[in-house]
This record gives structure tokens, C-alpha cells and sequence, in this order.
């Protein structure tokens, strides 16, 4: 557990284990219905999405939930798989309206690259949709670069560009 001071209250960002699957499977399925559009899952199937999928998730990858006053309020994945070979990739991140613009997702963000750096990362990367300009600009401020390549890809039955960013790490 990671102890920070936000602008006007203190939150705390935790890296969970695989008991913790109710509590990314809670927060993952209040990301999707409050902002389905940013992400790549649906919530009909990321419903259905049992306590083996969870658990396997958790140890295979690293997942952070900042609670803010003792409120789960943001999540994000680093995803540990090499895709394609092209190394660690930040997913996932959601942060609930209430917290936003108090330093939760940087503070999500951080812990993802210190983590990363720990396992050898030496470059971070993520898509962002394209329309989606206000995490574009979140991502930006913190010192990642892009788009570097961008891709179509269909969800939901509409195809959508994605945009993908990059960090160098240490």
C-alpha cells in the first residue's frame, strides 16, 4: 500500500492479489457502465467472468485500486504479457468521476511505471481511442509521447482508431 496526499484528501493505492478479485471484478464492471465507451471490454461479457478468470488475471498481471476516504474510487492494469513482443502495456484505467482532477490517476499511473521499472520495463505503452483528447492530454502531461501507431479495431460493431502512446522508463 501506497500512502499519498491528494489535493483536499488522503488516498491510497494498492496493488491487489488474486483474494482480491471482488473487489477488480466491483470496480472493473462500475468503469465499463459509467464509461463504456473508453474501453475495449464490454460489460455483458466481462459480467460473466468468473473467480478463476479473475484470480488468473491478478497473478498473471499487476492491478491497482486507489481508494479515496476509504472508497474504491479508480483501477488500472499493467498488463505483463508481451503482445507481439513489443513489451508491458498500461490498461484498464478508469478513475470515478467524484476523484478526478485530484491526482488519482497520476498517482495510478506512477505506481503501473515503478512497477514496470521493477520487472525490467524500460518503455511503457497504451492506446487511448482517438476521440478520447481529455485522456490523451492526461497521458501527455505525464510525459508519455504519441501517437506512435495507430490501429482500427471493432467494438461493438462500429469500427474506432486507437492511438497508441509511449513512456520510456528510468
Amino acid at each position: 500500500m501506497l500512502e499519498l496526499q491528494g489535493f483536499d484528501r488522503q488516498f491510497s493505492v494498492f496493488r491487489l492479489e488474486a483474494d482480491d478479485w471482488p473487489s477488480a471484478r466491483e470496480l472493473r464492471l462500475r468503469a465499463l457502465a459509467e464509461s463504456p465507451e473508453a474501453f475495449l471490454g464490454g460489460m455483458s461479457s466481462e459480467r460473466e467472468y468468473d473467480a478463476k478468470h479473475w484470480r488468473g488475471d491478478l497473478e498473471l498481471n499487476a492491478w491497482f485500486l486507489v481508494g479515496l476516504d476509504g472508497n474504491p474510487v479508480g483501477l488500472a492494469k499493467l498488463n505483463r504479457t508481451a503482445e507481439h513482443n513489443d513489451g508491458m502495456h498500461l490498461e484498464a484505467m478508469w478513475v470515478a468521476p467524484e476523484a478526478r482532477r485530484r491526482g488519482v490517476g497520476a498517482a495510478l499511473v506512477s505506481a503501473l511505471e515503478s512497477t514496470a521499472t521493477s520487472l525490467g520495463a524500460q518503455l511503457l505503452r497504451l492506446w487511448v481511442f482517438a476521440e478520447n483528447r481529455s485522456a490523451q492530454g492526461f497521458y501527455r502531461r505525464l510525459g508519455y509521447t504519441g501517437p506512435t501507431r495507430t490501429q482500427k479495431i471493432k467494438v461493438n460493431n462500429q469500427v474506432r482508431i486507437e492511438e497508441e502512446f509511449e513512456k520510456h522508463l528510468g
